[in-house]
């Protein structure tokens, strides 16, 4: 391989071929020396405006470089991270993990992790006691988990306790819906293999 440079300079054009004989041309967005990784800048494919298409070229594996053009300045520098910003979401991220991890119920049944996922799609504030559903700390569902087993924790929560009634309600007409389609669905006619 001929390399036009030892280095190629941010902004610089250049064509790569490959060893296929594939050739690219753009802009020099950055070069790893170590690696040999070149990263450029192109035309987009799909032709939107305002995008383009970014490649990796391993140039172990190119049969030409030519720097059509050296970059005129010196690259932008580059901005500042956030780093109070970039704290906030890493916290934020990890709560939210953790809050997933408490999600998972141990030793209740499938349909119970059914209807606390259904719950926590709209209410954020769901958590298990044994193998009971706290919704807001308000209403408790018990085992086997139907309408009829959720109830107020206190007498002022009747408000919250129709809301979840009615999440638990359309969970359960979903559930029978789907499993009356899957019963008429019709079943795959067993194989009959023979041997001839």
């Amino acid at each position: 391989m001929r390399m036009a440079a030892e280095y190629f300079s941010i902004g610089s054009s250049v064509a790569v071929t490959t060893c296929h004989n594939i050739e690219y041309k753009g802009e020099v967005l950055a070069f790893d020396w170590t690696s040999k990784v070149l990263a450029i800048k192109s035309e987009p494919t799909n032709g939107a405006r305002g995008q383009s298409d970014v490649k990796l070229i391993n140039l172990a594996l190119v049969s030409d470089v030519k720097v059509l053009k050296e970059a005129d300045d010196q690259p932008q520098a580059l901005t500042n991270l956030n780093l109070p910003r970039i704290k906030n979401r890493l916290r934020d991220s990890l709560e939210e993990k953790r809050r997933q991890v408490n999600y998972v119920g141990v030793g209740v049944p499938p349909e119970g992790q059914k209807i606390f996922f259904a719950i926590t799609k709209t209410i954020s504030d769901v958590r298990w006691d044994g193998s009971n559903i706290i919704v807001m700390d308000e209403v408790v569902i018990k085992p086997p988990y139907r309408l009829e087993d959720c109830s107020a924790r206190k007498s002022e929560s009747s408000q919250a306790l129709q809301h979840v009634r009615k999440i638990v309600s359309k969970f359960l007409q979903e559930e029978t819906s789907q499993a009356e389609r899957k019963s008429m669905s019709p079943s795959p006619a067993p194989s009959s293999s023979s041997s001839t």
